[in-house]
């Protein structure tokens, strides 16, 4: 499969500074732009976006730690592997992430009740795997149509309480007792033209589905930004998109 991905991330009108990193393969970058190419030889890649929570900037130290985490295991996945095995390693990875933010909280005051959220993709062997933990998300757009593929994993969305304010995180690393992380391998057939779109919630709550949908048409990601700062840009915002040629 031949395909580019391109991010970009910003801290917005409200914010004083960005708490989300972006991991783009090797590359981990915030208040940046950067693309990298993928060709038919690529065996391996992972993507993703880490939205951080917590005071002073513990926020932005535990998104760039997990990301951080996140490729180092990525790399030590071995050449060939079924999506159960997988799964199984994902599902060990976030607990020792998670326990090492709670180290890093509890031995340094500025970390204090530090946690981040986590969308992302895993490029492994010819096909794309999904995984996600909080309210960032990952679409999927195909024939001119976006689709949801998270499920946002808020408060008001464990309890089924509509009343619950839809930013009440129930499911971060570092925050809370045990994280979880959705997986699923992507079996939507991929076509050329196809995009996969990863962002925070920075993003995903300053524009509409359709609004989203009209800018992809012709993907331009400094016009997105332009387009979720003219509503009020009242997050940090990051964005990955995942172009299949």
């Amino acid at each position: 499969m031949i395909f580019t991905v391109e991010g970009i991330s910003d801290k917005g009108l409200k914010r004083w500074h960005n708490e989300d990193h972006l991991l783009l393969d090797d590359n981990l970058f915030t208040d940046d732009y950067f693309f990298k190419e993928f060709n038919a030889n690529t065996q391996r890649a992972v993507f993703a976006v880490a939205d951080g929570m917590g005071g002073h900037k513990a926020g932005e130290v535990a998104s760039l730690e997990v990301l951080k985490s996140l490729f180092n295991f990525s790399e030590s996945l071995p050449e060939k592997a079924y999506y159960d095995f997988i799964r199984q390693k994902f599902n060990n990875w976030i607990i020792d992430a998670h326990m090492d933010l709670k180290r890093m909280s509890d031995e340094n005051s500025e970390y204090r009740g530090m946690g981040t959220t986590l969308t992302g993709l895993l490029y492994y062997n010819g096909a794309f795997f999904w995984f996600h933990a909080g309210d960032s998300r990952l679409y999927i757009f195909h024939k001119g149509k976006l689709r949801q593929l998270t499920t946002d994993h808020t408060l008001a969305w464990m309890t089924n309480d509509p009343t619950i304010p839809s930013n009440y995180i129930a499911n971060s690393i570092g925050g809370g007792k045990k994280p979880f992380l959705d997986m699923e391998k992507l079996d939507d057939p991929i076509e050329p033209s196809d995009m996969l779109l990863l962002c925070s919630d920075g993003l995903s709550d300053m524009l509409s589905k359709k609004e989203l949908e009209d800018l992809l048409i012709n993907p331009d990601l400094q016009k997105i930004m332009e387009k979720a700062y003219e509503k009020g840009a009242r997050d940090n915002i990051s964005l990955l998109l995942v172009k299949i040629d």
